[in-house]
């Protein structure tokens, strides 16, 4: 039987934690598992981070759609993590089971409560916490897609090592299932969604200057599926854009992003996001109707709410589904944009 290579070519180093200090400002490592569980109706965001300057210390940073109108669980801590625990701060923790293949994500405390309407009024009031447990097997289920590779490829745009917020940035799409407790309920979780994995300086005024991004995945239970992310300039010129559709048969192609399904309004449900993407085996033209949503603030790092102060620079997490050949898929798409002042339009620059 002929195993399957996940890793498109990223040797395998590059599933493993820095070992050894970086010299370069503002250098951080970042991993993100993202899911969304249709029956349960729980939508997961789970970042673990290293702080920029401070690489001996990591950041906890969760965020959970509860079910139907229940609201948002928000979370943040920091850690100065001992380097046979990385990637973990003091609540959450990834292990790498077997790279590109295989993880396991645990959390263990507690996470403050913010109802739909407080999010919705503006930044959140402080609230009460809620214990939440979290323990999670995530398997890979398609080869990864690496963002360098992907901009120089075709129907590419722009370049990853000019971004200011990593310089390597790879993504794949999985399965997560397992059990979640919140307070004394608990809940039997099989989910989809993607995982990332980056690093490089962080801020500091390196790279490119952000002026919005999307970035969205979909995993079929066909095993088909898609990913596309596009990142711009404040002028609207893009820096960053690829995107890869999976096959059926588990074969990867390069795609080309056709639409940019930008983040104009703040909107909890609902929304027709489009999905077009061209590749060498057609069109993908669907859309996703968002069916759960979570509202931060880019100017407040991420601080649960509406925020439109100044610029109004809005990162907004959405959980929904899309048909793609008769058949349904859940879709996790995070978008930034700033609602004040947005540009007009997305442009290459070419």
């Amino acid at each position: 039987m002929t195993v399957q290579d996940f890793s498109s070519g990223l040797p395998i180093e590059k599933e493993s934690i820095v070992s050894e200090r970086p010299t370069e400002p503002f250098w951080a490592e970042n991993l993100l598992f993202t899911l969304y569980d249709p029956d349960t109706d729980m939508g997961f965001w789970l970042h673990l981070g290293s702080v920029p300057n401070e690489w001996d210390m990591w950041e906890d940073r969760l965020l959970v759609c509860l079910p139907g109108d229940d609201g948002v669980l928000t979370m943040w801590g920091y850690y100065r993590t001992p380097q046979e625990n990385k990637p973990a701060g003091p609540n959450m923790a990834f292990r790498c089971v077997e790279p590109f293949k295989r993880w396991q994500v645990t959390f263990d405390g507690f996470a403050q409560h913010v109802s739909n309407a407080d999010m919705q009024n503006g930044l959140a009031p402080d609230s009460l916490r809620k214990r939440l447990v979290i323990d999670l097997e995530v398997e890979c289920a398609t080869p990864v897609w690496d963002a360098h590779t992907s901009a120089h490829g075709e129907g590419g745009k722009g370049e990853m090592t000019a971004q200011g917020w990593a310089k390597e940035h790879y993504e794949q799409l999985h399965r997560a299932r397992g059990r979640v407790r919140v307070d004394e309920r608990s809940y039997e979780i099989n989910a989809t969604g993607w995982r990332d994995h980056s690093r490089g300086p962080r801020g500091g005024g390196t790279g490119e200057p952000w002026g919005g991004h999307v970035i969205a995945g979909c995993l079929f239970d066909t095993g088909k599926g898609f990913v596309f992310s596009s990142y711009w300039r404040p002028d609207g010129r893009i820096t960053l854009q690829g995107a890869a559709v999976i096959d059926a048969g588990g074969t990867f192609h390069p795609a080309e992003v056709l639409d940019t399904p930008r983040l104009k309004t703040l909107q909890m449900e609902g929304e027709r996001l489009p999905i077009r993407l061209r590749w060498d085996g057609g069109l993908i033209d669907t859309f996703m109707e968002t069916r759960r949503s979570i509202w931060t603030s880019m100017q407040k790092l991420l601080a649960v709410g509406k925020d439109l102060e100044g610029p109004g620079l809005m990162y907004v997490l959405n959980f929904g589904p899309c048909e793609w050949d008769g058949e349904v898929g859940q879709v996790y798409i995070e978008r930034s944009d700033s609602i004040n002042a947005p540009p007009e339009r997305i442009w290459s620059g070419s």
